[in-house]
């Protein structure tokens, strides 16, 4: 991916020049002051730079003046913070306790500094021995039609501690010094060379020291430096800072695993701190992750995109749309692209000053698989099924960034269930799913690992509403109107309803197919009428034990209702027999006869439709299962409770005595 990376920085930087398929060797030292601004440090929105210039016509004579900072003007003022000496001819003029700054001290660092920069054999001497001219070597500064002495029994002991203190402002303001041609730092070649180099001390440590006369694993380019202290960057894939991140390897010989010339480290440097949070991140089944474009084909359709993909971002904000993350743009608009164009990777890591702790990848999104993925997305959303939610949450809509995995494997209780929400389980059972899906492959293995993650689910789910005491979330989905005002809400029922939408979904992409392949559809038809539209495709409802799991579970959902109506302590009695959902397949005639012996006791049992669905239970279980019922404990558990929460749909009380 830091090959994507590097080419996304690049074709950036050639537009922001507005050349094309210029290397950054070459942007450098003719454009430096379209790259040098995005190497050094924001200018805090500082309103106001004070400018000094000698005088050429007048030796020893410097001016000093003010200029407001505009966008154009920005640019040519790259400033770069030192605690010790200023690191150029451009500084912050900041005033504390009735003193400005930078000290004296700090001032005659400075002038130590620039005079031994400009005795060295490089590009910048030249430049750095006028700058100390300037400041240091001067007698006169002219500011406000005033002249100024300066130097041996002067108020003032050179030109940059005359202009210091004569600024006016109070608030922080830069102070930076022109050429004799008038250059701003941010237009001289030299400074940026000057930069370039010392800037790249970032990529390397005290231990891990640049390699000379090696090749760059990323770019190919050959017999050049490579610095080996990737966190540089802000992109710490590898941690090369933790010790044993690479066993029996010395950190000192570092370069020779990762170290990149200083060209890719400074691209891999302006993608994530000037691309990254703009343009390539978003959210993935609920987590912050990296959306990677990797382009295809020719330099041409490679530039176009990115000029497509800009002008979309900039047309979303420019209708007053402002958003932090585009995860839903990127694939929306790389849906209908073409597969030899582009495709998409995904990386979940935590992102803050350092891009670290990678947690997962997907790779190779293909365009023509979201396309699919949308149409199929569209039809979940408009599910025509009796075990479809009658109320739909709208964060658990089915999307390409698919957040409704967040919701449905999120358990409640706040921040008594931060830790389980954030398990390393659990997320990588969404990757793994995130993975099939947007590969159109079978779940596979991940399977079982899925089933458990939803059923730690449900137990919290149940939990909460034992705590609660809500138990009309145990039957009903979340839904109230008070003065016109609809507000929809999570339960447990309205969950298993998305549950099983999310199944249909996974079985009609192909992720998580409902009955194995080639097997005997079921021949079951159920007694009342109500009840046949649950047994049509979609349901799972393909063996006659998940059948009869789920009728057990409507009757179950009955005593439930039954009791709560009476008064009766759910939490302590019906609720009590799921065992936390410990429950399969074997348990299930026990469970019958407990939830027999309620019906009976309460004398529901005289409604005909509930004896309906006692004669199927019997149909069911007398023909062919019997005492054993060969469910495991997910599949047990999930029937019940899909039974259980379309019991109000299909045994509705005579009076509506529980409400949400």
């Amino acid at each position: 991916m830091l090959a994507e990376m590097r080419e996304l920085a690049l074709l950036e930087l050639n537009a922001r020049c507005n050349q094309t398929g210029l290397s950054l060797g070459v942007i450098r030292k003719q454009h430096g002051e379209y790259l040098t601004p995005l190497l050094v440090e924001d200018s805090e929105k500082i309103a106001i730079v004070y400018l000094l210039q000698a005088v050429s016509e007048q030796p020893g004579v410097v001016k000093l003046w003010s200029e407001e900072i505009t966008p154009i003007k920005a640019p040519k003022l790259p400033f770069v913070m030192s605690r010790v000496a200023a690191f150029g001819p451009i500084m912050k003029r900041t005033f504390q306790n009735g003193e400005p700054g930078p000290t004296l001290n700090t001032q005659a660092l400075t002038a130590k500094s620039f005079a031994e920069r400009g005795q060295q054999n490089t590009q910048w001497a030249a430049y750095f021995r006028e700058m100390h001219n300037t400041l240091f070597c001067s007698q006169t500064l002219v500011f406000a039609d005033q002249s100024y002495s300066i130097g041996a029994g002067q108020i003032d002991p050179h030109i940059l501690a005359a202009a210091l203190r004569l600024i006016p402002e109070k608030k922080t303001v830069f102070l930076a010094v022109l050429d004799s041609t008038g250059r701003w730092p941010g237009e001289c070649s030299e400074y940026h060379a000057y930069l370039s180099q010392t800037l790249a001390n970032k990529y390397i440590t005290s231990s891990a020291q640049a390699y000379n006369h090696a090749n760059c694993p990323l770019c190919g380019a050959t017999n050049i430096t490579l610095y080996p202290n990737l966190r540089g960057t802000g992109i710490n894939f590898s941690n090369m800072d933790r010790v044993g991140a690479f066993p029996n390897l010395e950190i000192k010989q570092a370069w020779k695993s990762y170290g990149l010339c200083l060209d890719c480290a400074d691209l891999l440097y302006v993608f994530k701190n000037h691309l990254l949070t703009q343009q390539f991140t978003g959210f993935v089944a609920g987590d912050r992750a990296l959306l990677l474009p990797s382009l295809l084909g020719n330099p041409a359709g490679r530039r176009h995109f990115l000029i497509d993909w800009q002008k979309y971002i900039n047309a979303i904000n420019d209708a007053g749309n402002k958003i932090g993350s585009h995860e839903n743009d990127l694939l929306d608009f790389v849906r209908d692209r073409d597969d030899a164009q582009v495709v998409v990777h995904i990386l979940w890591a935590t992102f803050g000053q350092v891009i670290d702790d990678v947690r997962g990848v997907v790779t190779d999104i293909l365009p023509s698989r979201l396309r699919e993925l949308t149409r199929h997305n569209q039809q979940a959303n408009k599910w025509q099924h009796p075990l479809a939610p009658r109320y739909p949450l709208e964060d658990a809509t089915f999307d390409l960034n698919l957040t409704l995995l967040l919701v449905l494997l999120k358990r409640p209780g706040g921040k008594r269930a931060a830790k389980a929400n954030e398990s390393s389980q659990l997320f990588a059972i969404k990757r793994q799913l995130v993975e099939a899906i947007y590969h159109g492959v079978p779940l596979g293995t991940a399977t079982a690992g899925l089933w458990r993650e939803l059923l730690i689910t449900a137990r919290w789910r149940l939990d909460d509403i034992a705590d609660s005491g809500n138990f009309g979330g145990l039957l009903y989905e979340g839904y109230s109107e008070k003065g016109g005002k609809k507000t929809y809400y999570w339960t447990l029922a309205g969950w298993m309803k998305h549950l099983a939408r999310l199944f249909y979904y996974l079985d009609s992409i192909g992720v998580l197919p409902m009955a194995e392949l080639n097997a005997e559809p079921l021949q079951f038809e159920p007694s009342l009428a109500a009840l046949k539209p649950y047994f049509q495709s979609g349901s799972g409802l393909n063996t006659r034990e998940k059948a009869f799991t789920f009728l057990l579970g409507i009757l179950y959902g009955k005593v439930l209702q039954v009791q709560a109506a009476r008064g009766v302590n759910v939490a302590s009695n019906a609720l009590a027999w799921l065992k936390r959902l410990n429950l399969d397949g074997r348990d299930l005639p026990e469970l019958y006869c407990k939830i027999r012996e309620k019906l009976l006791n309460y004398g529901v049992e005289a409604n005909a439709d509930v004896r309906s669905i006692v004669q199927d239970l019997g149909r069911l279980g007398g023909q062919s299962i019997g005492d054993t019922i060969g469910l495991d404990q997910t599949v047990t558990c999930y029937f019940l409770l899909l039974g259980q929460s379309i019991t109000v749909d299909v045994l509705p009380a005579k009076s509506k005595t529980i409400e949400e």
